[in-house]
């Protein structure tokens, strides 16, 4: 276990993080709990995943001669504009679907593209059992599981996103709890907060990091624009402590998105950001790690 740390002004709150190596996570067995019990934010595993092979398909994926199928929900904001492989209603807000799609349309986009077989890997990686062996090193043991609707219809387990010159992704929360989407999948978790894990297939030339800050979502203060919507940056990264993470082909972060504040910096040149991933959390008995996109 981690020490809790002793509490510190809000404003002033460090961002708490780790970074190993795959072959040295013994000390951090215990590391999602830990995010749960607000004892660390962000969890960097160099080496998570065979660089050789997600370089390899991270290089095929940035490449415009042939597209795989992205869908692009944030078209209507240029500079988020994202791409995404695996599920065309992705199970957060966007800016084609602000509050969310439905329950039985992001399942049903999921039974799609499972049928149209996105096996990007091919058959020499199953990146759902690749990604279910790294998270169980983490897990203190518990058994690492596909979300799973009432229906017996299964969550899509990861998706992966591209993010070209010019792009980013915004500071935001990612407390997802309270869209209608998982009116039914939040009585089985325990929603004290809400964990992101994303692996990097292809690293930028410039741009594209993670920067997490020490505003948590339970703050009413943050700073915002005028509009009242959109969070107001330059004040943020005035207020809080800000950690910038560099990723490369291989590694992967376990980020407690739910709690921090964070943001994927603006990505410049011809190499695009290409990543694989989703959420996961604790079922409500803390018996299980539950994950999906």
């Amino acid at each position: 276990m981690i020490e809790q740390p002793g509490s510190t002004p809000a404003a002033r709150r460090a961002v708490r993080s780790l970074d190993v190596d795959r072959h040295d996570t013994a000390h951090v067995a215990n590391a999602i709990e830990d995010m749960y019990r607000d004892a660390l934010d962000v969890l960097i595993i160099r080496n998570a995943f065979d660089r050789n092979i997600l370089t390899a398909v991270g290089e095929q994926l940035d490449s415009d001669a042939q597209d795989p199928g992205w869908a692009r929900p944030n078209e209507k904001m240029p500079i988020e504009d994202l791409q995404i492989l695996g599920t065309d209603a992705p199970a957060t807000p966007t800016y084609q679907a602000p509050r969310g799609v439905s329950l039985d349309a992001y399942l049903g986009s999921a039974e799609k593209h499972r049928a149209e077989d996105h096996n990007v890997f091919g058959a020499g990686f199953d990146a759902t059992h690749e990604i279910q062996n790294v998270l169980g090193m983490f897990s203190g043991g518990r058994p690492v599981l596909v979300a799973q609707a009432s229906d017996g219809r299964r969550w899509v387990p990861f998706t992966i996103r591209r993010i070209v010159n010019g792009k980013q992704i915004g500071v935001h929360h990612d407390y997802h709890y309270k869209l209608d989407l998982y009116s039914e999948l939040r009585e089985h978790v325990d929603t004290t907060t809400l964990i992101s894990y994303v692996a990097t297939l292809r690293a930028p030339e410039a741009g594209g990091e993670l920067f997490v800050y020490g505003a948590t979502s339970d703050l009413t203060d943050i700073p915002r624009l005028a509009n009242g919507f959109s969070y107001d940056l330059a004040a943020i990264e005035q207020r809080y402590d800000c950690a910038r993470f560099v990723m490369g082909e291989g590694d992967l972060f376990l980020l407690a998105s739910g709690r921090c504040l964070h943001r994927v910096g603006l990505v410049s040149g011809p190499r695009a950001r290409v990543t694989m991933g989703g959420f996961l959390a604790l079922d409500a008995e803390r018996a299980n790690v539950m994950f999906w996109s």
